[in-house]
């Protein structure tokens, strides 16, 4: 009789912790994101190129969500990394150039415009994504380019705790140790990375201490920003894997530069390293893993084709870009969507997926993508973006800005003054302008995407009083 009711005492107890334990809430999970300098829309094979070889991405994509019709928030990089980190427009945290006092004033005394007045830092009252993680007792780490402003500014002071190569600049001299070349006055080494050893390739270098990061706090919620430096300029690459692409035919018919080839396997590299540091600490079916890149691809390096253009121009290859998603159990693997998605989108969709909350003082412009993606909520039938870049920049010297409405594309140029209407359903290569075919469209675009730049109350530019026509 006593055995019995010993018995009835322990399936008592074993039926309540079952029950405990269905109710406790979900662990809140990891959160990586995986962010690629430069990297094209199609530089991946998972993208339909023939060229890239990247095994890690392809499975990334295969085991989540591959967006079709991602953009960055601009086509050069600190307003787009701006973006990410704050969930709002480069027009309203006033960033709407790529950090550099060097090319800042580089052009107007000869163009029509004087570009914005811009901060040239994220300003430390903007809640970034570290800091809401923070609140909701993440550890976070930024690994690699920052590029957001000064020291004053650096991943520490923005919500990290831990920064590891992020400084001032946006390229690194070289991706070879001791990485310093004190011939390059303006930028001769990397501020915030020590240590290092001969033969060492600053990608690799990144990895590592995101792997070591990762074991380190793997019994705690985590944000990971990897964000390499590659395939940013200069280009170097290990000699051997430069070869490989040198005698591949199709590097040689895309006219694609074979160490910038070589440069993106190291980084898939990377990324498959990452994904099986997740695997080996089972940690993978409970990490949010985003991959992406800051804007369009480098027109020297890389072949963008279909679409038009490439970095630094308003044009689908300046700022289309690719977007993965991978949560398993929450996302239904090898699936596409081709909702339009943004840079500033990623703020909200981590927040949400981690249970933490955004700032309540100020707007986001960035709409999480989790309930769509899941399939709980129905997506907009088209979306609106806009982009404000009134800046030369060094690849396109085309300041202006630009409308997304669905499949109806609107840019306006600044210098020479223009604008252009591209249906890019029917045309995503941007090749047929209907401005003048369908002027009532042109115009009620035009009318809105400044209502949206004086909304964000941006930072304006303005009619350069010294521009003398040729």
């Amino acid at each position: 009789m006593q055995q019995d009711v010993s018995l009835e005492r322990l399936l008592r107890a074993l039926t309540l912790l079952i029950v405990a334990g269905a109710l406790a809430p979900a662990a809140p999970p990891n959160v990586v994101v995986f962010l690629v300098d430069d990297l094209g829309w199609k530089d991946l094979g998972c993208q339909g190129s023939p060229v890239f070889e990247t095994p890690h991405a392809d499975r990334l994509a295969a085991d989540g969500v591959r967006m079709t019709n991602a953009y960055a928030a601009c086509p050069v990089c600190s307003p787009t990394r701006a973006a990410l980190m704050t969930g709002r427009t480069p027009a309203r945290v006033g960033l709407t150039g790529h950090i550099t006092a060097i090319l800042r004033h580089r052009y107007p005394e000869r163009g029509r415009i004087v570009p914005p007045d811009d901060r040239m830092f994220l300003a430390l009252e903007e809640t970034t994504v570290a800091e809401a993680l923070g609140e909701a007792g993440y550890v976070s780490a930024s690994m690699g380019k920052w590029h957001l402003g000064s020291d004053a500014y650096w991943p520490t002071r923005q919500g990290f705790d831990v920064n590891v190569a992020g400084h001032t600049h946006g390229s690194p001299t070289t991706y070879w140790f001791p990485y310093l070349d004190p011939a390059k006055e303006w930028n001769p080494r990397i501020d915030n990375l020590d240590g290092g050893r001969p033969g060492e390739y600053l990608t690799d270098r990144l990895t590592d201490e995101a792997l070591a990061f990762i074991e380190e706090n793997q019994r705690k919620p985590f944000f990971l920003y990897l964000t390499h430096y590659a395939v940013h300029t200069p280009l170097e690459a290990p000699a051997a894997l430069t070869a490989k692409y040198r005698r591949k035919p199709a590097v040689a018919a895309s006219g694609v530069d074979p160490v910038y080839a070589a440069m993106v396997e190291k980084t898939d590299d990377s990324l498959g390293r990452v994904l099986a540091k997740l695997d080996e600490l089972g940690l993978a079916d409970n990490t949010l893993v985003v991959f992406t890149s800051d804007n369009g691809g480098l027109m020297s390096a890389t072949d963008n084709r279909p679409l038009r253009a490439g970095k630094g121009f308003l044009y689908e290859g300046g700022i289309r870009v690719p977007l993965i998603f991978k949560w398993p159990g929450r996302l239904e693997a090898g699936t596409e969507s081709s909702i339009a998605a943004i840079s500033h989108d990623l703020y909200p969709t981590i927040l949400e997926a981690a249970g933490a909350q955004g700032p309540r003082d100020r707007p986001l412009d960035g709409e999480s993508l989790l309930g769509w993606l899941e399939g709980k909520t129905a997506p907009p039938d088209k979306r609106e973006l806009y982009w404000y870049y009134p800046h030369y920049s060094p690849q396109a010297q085309q300041p202006g800005a630009a409308l997304l409405q669905g499949r109806w594309k609107l840019i306006e140029h600044y210098d020479p003054p223009a604008a252009e209407l591209y249906d890019l359903e029917a045309d995503p290569g941007e090749t047929r302008d209907l401005a003048d075919a369908q002027p009532a469209r042109r115009d009620a675009m035009l009318e809105r995407l400044h209502a949206r730049i004086a909304e964000s109350g941006a930072i304006p530019h303005r009619p350069n009083p010294a521009y003398q026509p040729q």
